[in-house]
């Protein structure tokens, strides 16, 4: 994105990038191991996601060590070899929040930022 942002503003638009979610799949958590604390990301992988050799059944909750990212993140893309990632799908959380009228609150990830950048004026 950073190329193409840079791209973009030489050629006199204005960019904004942002990581969203409408709907949050996954929570933040740590586990210990060996000693050692460890973020994870906490959620349920969708049913039939495979990850080193293990299959999922869409209602196991796991916790997941992503791994570590190197100090610079795009020099994964540095010498032109297609850079094996692997992820999983997660589910919507099946328990959600209510909100203080009852209401169902869906998990999300800035996505409340994003609408008001992109329509807030439009309401006021």
């Amino acid at each position: 994105m950073a190329s193409a942002s840079k791209r973009a503003r030489f050629a006199g638009a204005e960019t904004k990038s942002i990581a969203l979610a409408g709907i949050r799949a996954t929570r933040e958590g740590s586990i210990v191991e060996n000693g050692e604390t460890l973020p994870t990301i906490i959620g349920t992988p969708m049913a039939g996601e495979v990850l080193d050799g293990t299959s999922y059944d869409g209602k196991t909750e796991i916790a997941l060590f992503p791994g570590d990212l190197p100090e610079r993140p795009d020099s994964l893309f540095e010498d032109g070899t297609p850079v094996a990632l692997n992820f999983l799908r997660f589910t919507p959380p099946q328990k959600l929040d209510r909100n203080a009228a009852g209401d169902v609150v869906l998990p999300h990830i800035r996505f409340d930022r994003t609408l008001d950048y992109l329509v807030g004026d439009w309401l006021a």
